[in-house]
């Protein structure tokens, strides 16, 4: 199962278990009363452009259940599947496909079932497969929003994870000294104050990530702070007393780096103030560009439609004007091209802050 247990420490194994089984449930039979209740509908669909009046007729009457089903069936598995895939990367952004290729359907579904008089049946199905997508894409959202803000907090807090370090792993913040934003290694909480009052990379001002060697991986700075070694407080004499390793390559050296506790704690920092830049700069990117972006997603949907159109032989002869002119693509009510656009721009941010996860966290220093 995808979800953090952790997360739900609070709570007793049972109710856990239980909320699991709700969910399973709801995702079972949610899931088996959309897909009834959609299926339902599309062949009604199909079939009434051909039907008698009093098929017709007879058919509106189920076609409140089956919106219900579909509704509300497409909620309880949105529902359940979200508990179920918590944390799990792709979960959301499937749920919001499944949700957008209902959303969409006007602009698809007439084309691909075939022509046939328009009617106030055939209208309200394809209102309602359109309405019925919603819920998904608004728990997909949901849980977008959800991974973003759990990777965002777990790197804020943890930085790289905790079992690729090697050096200083599990030991304890010292007291004695505040931990400075982006601050050099002897200003961060794990810099023990006994080998600090003897370290050169302290009384040089430099940092132990700059030089390629520091208390938590080199064994002649953990000597000479035991034998009580004194290193000059200034800064130039006290930098000849750095050690110089030639066993390890650079890049040995800064995979070192990269399994320090010191060096996490730092880069844990460069996230906090390198995570409202990014965020800023997608939204500003977005902004700038909302307008073209945005009609160009319009002018690409209303081609995809022709197309779909062309495709199944729908001429402007054959073809009554738009199925449902309340969720056109131009002109109706919902706006297809913002929502998507905003849908993408998340997915962009999401990507944005994995991309930004491993350059901080892994890439060469």
């Amino acid at each position: 199962m995808a979800r953090d247990r952790s997360q739900t420490s609070g709570l007793s194994d049972s109710v856990v278990t239980l909320l699991d089984n709700i969910c399973r449930t709801l995702l079972g039979l949610g899931g088996l009363a959309a897909l009834g209740g959609i299926v339902m509908m599309i062949v009604t669909y199909a079939n009434s452009g051909t039907a008698s009046p009093d098929q017709v007729k007879a058919a509106s009457q189920f076609l409140d259940t089956y919106r219900q089903m579909a509704l509300f069936g497409l909620l309880a598995a949105s529902i359940g599947s979200a508990w179920l895939m918590w944390g799990e990367e792709i979960a959301g952004p499937i749920l919001m496909l499944i949700g957008g290729a209902l959303v969409m359907s006007p602009a698809y579904l007439p084309g691909i079932l075939g022509g046939g008089q328009e009617s106030d049946l055939r209208n309200s199905i394809i209102g309602a497969l359109s309405v019925s997508g919603w819920p998904p894409i608004g728990v997909g959202l949901f849980l977008l929003l959800g991974y973003l803000f759990t990777q965002v907090r777990t790197r804020a807090i943890q930085g790289a994870r905790a079992e690729a370090l090697k050096y200083g792993k599990g030991i304890k913040e010292e007291k004695d000294i505040r931990n400075v934003f982006l601050g050099k290694c002897w200003q961060l909480p794990y810099c023990r104050k006994f080998v600090r009052e003897r370290c050169p990379i302290y009384h040089s001002k430099r940092t132990c990530w700059k030089e390629r060697v520091g208390c938590m991986c080199e064994e002649s700075v953990i000597r000479n702070a035991m034998e009580g070694k004194v290193i000059p407080s200034d800064m130039v004499a006290a930098a000849k007393y750095i050690p110089k390793s030639s066993k390890l390559t650079p890049q040995q050296k800064a995979e070192r780096c990269r399994m320090c506790v010191i060096y996490n704690e730092h880069q844990k920092h460069v996230y906090k103030a390198s995570l409202p830049v990014t965020a800023l700069a997608i939204a500003g990117i977005f902004a700038l560009f909302w307008g073209p972006v945005s009609q160009g997603i319009k002018d690409a949907l209303l081609n995809f439609d022709k197309i779909f159109r062309t495709a199944t032989f729908q001429t402007p002869e054959n073809v009554q004007t738009e199925v449902t002119q309340v969720t056109a693509i131009d002109g109706g009510v919902i706006p297809y091209h913002h929502i998507l656009l905003f849908v993408i721009a998340l997915v962009v941010l999401a990507y944005s802050i994995k991309v930004l996860e491993l350059m901080i966290f892994r890439k060469r220093i």
